[in-house]
């Protein structure tokens, strides 16, 4: 099962999607990593000592390759910039690592949810909380809540919806095995079944060319494809109760994972968690909801 996307190129996220969130200017680039409108606060252990790193004094965390923004810019997910990377150094730092402490490497986003040995402290990319997958690995807390969007070819009446009893007489598409997949046939519940496609790239390909009526995307992916990847997508709106929790993702049986969790929620606490999602995430105010 996979949430993410590998279709859209990476210079073209960081240029096009500048208006969606504080990237791609000048400001962006020259901060330090970690930056944020929030004060620092104190970190929530003794010493990096007592946590059960892979490399002692090191906060190893990895990341898929290529990277996305707002999630990450440049491809970089070392320049603190980006709503992942961002995150990534204030949890560093509430754990009392300095940003030179903080290690980057790769690992497939397929991968890191695979069952097995990791070689990272914690892996972020935008992996969804399942069921399933916590079968082979564990999860931070939740850390980011990312809405669900419907897709539509512009002109369809799909943008006449209203509620979820409007959407149900049009045929969907969706990656197979994904939370989109499950949306559809378990909330929407069209009259039609849905088109299975093995990619994502398919699923929003077979919109585009008019095999489906309708897709369904997380909002940020939904705003890059309607902004720079096919010029006859719309965002119909937002979908009810379709937020898809975001995790990272540590090795099963990690005993990290209480230490990150204890960062997290003080930067939940104090404020610095809305911060960096007012920041990076901003939802537009003009986006209209499907209730009910």
């Amino acid at each position: 099962m996979t949430t993410r996307r590998t279709f859209i190129p990476a210079a073209a996220g960081v240029v096009a999607l500048a208006g969606l969130g504080r990237f791609g200017t000048a400001g962006a680039q020259d901060a330090t990593p970690g930056a944020s409108p929030v004060a620092s606060a104190s970190p929530v252990v003794a010493s990096i000592d007592e946590l059960p790193l892979r490399k002692a004094g090191q906060l190893t965390v990895h990341a898929d390759q290529p990277l996305y923004a707002p999630w990450f810019i440049d491809n970089d997910p070392s320049n603190g910039q980006g709503f992942e990377s961002a995150l990534t150094y204030k949890i560093a730092e509430r754990l009392g690592f300095t940003a030179d402490q903080v290690e980057w490497g790769y690992t497939s986003f397929n991968a890191s949810y695979a069952p097995g040995p990791k070689d990272f402290d914690f892996f972020i990319t935008e992996v969804s909380i399942t069921e399933p997958r916590k079968e082979a690995v564990d999860f931070s807390d939740s850390y980011y809540n990312s809405p669900l969007v419907l897709l539509a070819v512009d002109g369809s009446p799909l943008f006449e919806a209203q509620t979820l009893a409007d959407l149900k007489p049009y045929v969907y598409g969706a990656q197979v095995g994904t939370v989109y997949y499950t949306y559809i046939t378990e909330v929407i519940q069209p009259d039609k079944d849905p088109l299975i496609f093995n990619t994502n790239a398919d699923s929003i390909q077979a919109l585009a060319n008019g095999q489906t009526d309708g897709d369904l995307q997380s909002l940020q992916i939904g705003q890059a494809i309607v902004t720079f990847q096919f010029d006859n997508l719309g965002i119909v709106g937002l979908l009810p109760d379709g937020a898809t929790e975001m995790g990272m993702v540590f090795e099963k049986g990690s005993e990290m994972v209480p230490y990150i969790n204890l960062a997290l929620q003080s930067l939940k606490d104090d404020g610095t968690l809305d911060a960096l999602i007012a920041e990076w995430l901003p939802i537009p105010q003009d986006l209209r909801e499907i209730s009910r």
